[in-house]
């Protein structure tokens, strides 16, 4: 449980991109594009040892994540109050944070676990993927499920449920909170804090 615990928290606290041949990510299901993010992250060191091999390798990740999509939907009504300046500073914080804090943890938690798959089931948007990522250490499997899009042959993944709890919803729950208590700048300024702490974590300092 406590591999879990670790997982939800650091999804849930929370560019370059990599796009791959048009013809190559089309030939992925659904299945293998959420397996190819997984793997990314898999291959990635903690703490960094080579940053520019880590650049590369966050690239080939962050491909799968549909961050904007993400974002604007944790945020809610938000979204439109903010300046493009505000918005622009505020994804590119979520996807700082999720390579500094989320990646390191879900690399630990994935360790060298086994993932089932079952077949997409059509959305309005894309599909939907269930997992089940089994747990041998803790003798319990863990169900995952990723909601993805297929964006010019690039699987998109936009949220993510676990236990039921969807990623985006969480995220836009603590989100909402910080606002009210602290108007957007100091949303900002709590993820920009949070980001200096986390990267200090992932460099191994």
């Amino acid at each position: 449980m406590k591999k879990i615990s670790i997982l939800l928290s650091s999804v849930f606290i929370f560019s370059v991109v990599f796009f791959r041949s048009s013809s190559a990510a089309a030939q992925e299901t659904p299945q293998q594009g959420i397996q190819s993010f997984l793997d990314s992250i898999r291959a990635m060191e903690f703490p960094i040892k080579d940053a520019a091999a880590h650049e590369k390798k966050l690239a080939r990740t962050d491909a799968y994540l549909d961050l904007p999509a993400m974002g604007q939907k944790a945020l809610g009504s938000h979204w439109g109050e903010m300046s493009a300046d505000q918005q622009k500073a505020f994804t590119e914080l979520l996807w700082r944070l999720i390579e500094n804090i989320a990646f390191p943890r879900t690399k630990d938690f994935l360790g060298s676990q086994k993932i089932a798959y079952d077949e997409p089931k059509p959305l309005a948007r894309g599909f939907e993927v269930s997992s089940m990522v089994k747990d041998q250490e803790a003798a319990l499997d863990v169900p995952v499920v990723y909601n993805l899009v297929d964006e010019n042959g690039q699987w998109k993944i936009y949220d993510i449920f676990m236990d039921g709890i969807s990623m985006t919803e969480d995220l836009k729950f603590q989100f909402d909170k910080i606002i009210k208590e602290s108007s957007f700048p100091g949303l900002l300024a709590r993820m920009s804090e949070r980001l200096e702490k986390a990267r200090k974590e992932t460099a191994g300092s």
